[in-house]
């Protein structure tokens, strides 16, 4: 768990842990530099429980990148999940992707993301959709470019992943997309279609569950920092890459090269036949 000024809904996360009914689990924690009471909350949970223990140095506030980047160097743990500071965890999470990891055989050597739908959650209990939409219940590339449906809050990884994926390189702007990316890419990715968290929506989450039409027809359709950073993963590991993987992949730099005028870009969309989300072709098409 990587915490920054959580005060507000620390405990209840921090609770939602304590009370799984799988109870053979670690938590390691390290705060970010906050300025609130966010050190005296874990500080007074690691009193209380012996499987709480803090992560303390002197680098200081690091960003939550670099922030989850050290607690999984620290981590000698076999299986490692993510907690945000401010969701709440159903008491089975942890037990069910257990169960869900032991149906897939020699797991323990191999790398594997397990993640799980959600529910969008507002304050006084009110509960929205679902996250994760069926259509991305299959590990296909073609849906990883333009979707992002891998919250790092449901991610489970394998030791064996873990160590692949350190040290970050320098282009990760969010851990769990990087994360999805290589596994989508590379390995392995399970998907359990059910909820097993209520996933805050508050004016700091780091990437929220509501856009409207307008917001997004009023961006460019893909990200800056994300091409970049599919470009650093393709260049490390093209050698990897079958032939169709590879097409695909520069189908997608082709779609993203704004200096191709737009309707060019477009073609190569519907020929690439990758997944892009009807509000983002509208981008494409009207703001290029």
């Amino acid at each position: 768990m990587a915490t920054y000024n959580g005060e507000k809904y620390l405990s209840e996360q921090i609770d939602s842990i304590i009370n799984q009914t799988y109870q053979g689990w670690n938590l390691l924690i390290r705060d970010d530099g906050s300025t609130d009471s966010t050190m005296e909350i874990i500080e007074s949970y690691q009193k209380k429980d012996t499987r709480i223990k803090i992560l303390k140095d002197n680098k200081g506030n690091l960003g939550i990148v670099k922030n989850f980047e050290e607690l999984l160097k620290i981590s000698k743990a076999k299986l490692i999940m993510f907690s945000d500071q401010d969701d709440i965890w159903k008491k089975e999470k942890i037990l069910r992707y257990l169960e869900r990891l032991e149906k897939i055989k020699e797991f323990k050597n191999e790398k594997i993301m397990i993640h799980s739908n959600s529910n969008l959650y507002r304050e006084k209990n009110q509960k929205l959709n679902l996250f994760i939409s069926d259509k991305f219940l299959e590990q296909k590339l073609e849906n990883v470019f333009f979707n992002f449906f891998v919250q790092g809050a449901t991610i489970m990884i394998t030791k064996s992943l873990k160590e692949f994926i350190l040290p970050f390189p320098e282009e990760v702007y969010i851990h769990d997309r990087y994360i999805h990316l290589l596994t989508d890419i590379l390995f392995k990715r399970v998907f359990i279609n059910e909820s097993f968290m209520d996933y805050r929506q508050h004016e700091n989450n780091q990437i929220g569950g509501n856009t409207d039409w307008k917001k997004l027809i009023s961006k460019r359709y893909f990200y800056e920092k994300d091409y970049k950073l599919i470009k650093k993963i393709y260049e490390l590991y093209k050698n990897r890459l079958n032939l169709e993987q590879k097409n695909m992949i520069e189908s997608y730099f082709k779609i993203t090269n704004v200096k191709q005028n737009r309707l060019r870009r477009y073609t190569e969309l519907k020929k690439s036949n990758i997944n892009m989300p009807l509000k983002k072709q509208l981008s494409l098409l009207l703001k290029g």
